[in-house]
């Protein structure tokens, strides 16, 4: 069965390796990417995360776009609030989790990388 096929509990479940640590890991461990024949980010979510600076977009943006998600300022700040708020430690794994977790709710869903600039 070709892996686009799977869902992503599924592929959830499957192992991937990192390209970056090398680590195989299982694919929880992975943002999803469309843009990959295995429907995963490439790098671990840790890897892929740890030069993320959440006050700078030129830092995540590459992570948003390989994902398929638009880039929708409002919403990440609040992402960065609500951590904040909670006393959590802001970091690029943090913020980047939880604001990919709101592009995949309904309201945002139907929206793609592409359609960034119209949603600013």
């Amino acid at each position: 069965m070709p892996m686009q096929k799977l869902s992503t509990k599924e592929l959830n479940k499957l192992s991937f390796r990192c390209e970056k640590c090398g680590k195989v890991l299982k694919g929880v461990n992975f943002y999803n990417s469309p843009k990959t024949e295995s429907g995963k980010f490439r790098m671990c979510k840790k890897c892929a995360t740890m030069l993320v600076d959440c006050w700078n977009p030129d830092t995540y943006l590459w992570i948003l776009e390989e994902c398929d998600v638009p880039y929708v300022p409002e919403v990440w700040n609040k992402c960065i609030l609500n951590a904040q708020s909670k006393g959590d430690e802001v970091t690029g794994l943090l913020i980047v989790g939880k604001y990919l977790s709101q592009m995949y709710l309904i309201n945002w869903n139907k929206y793609h990388w592409k359609d960034t600039e119209a949603l600013q």
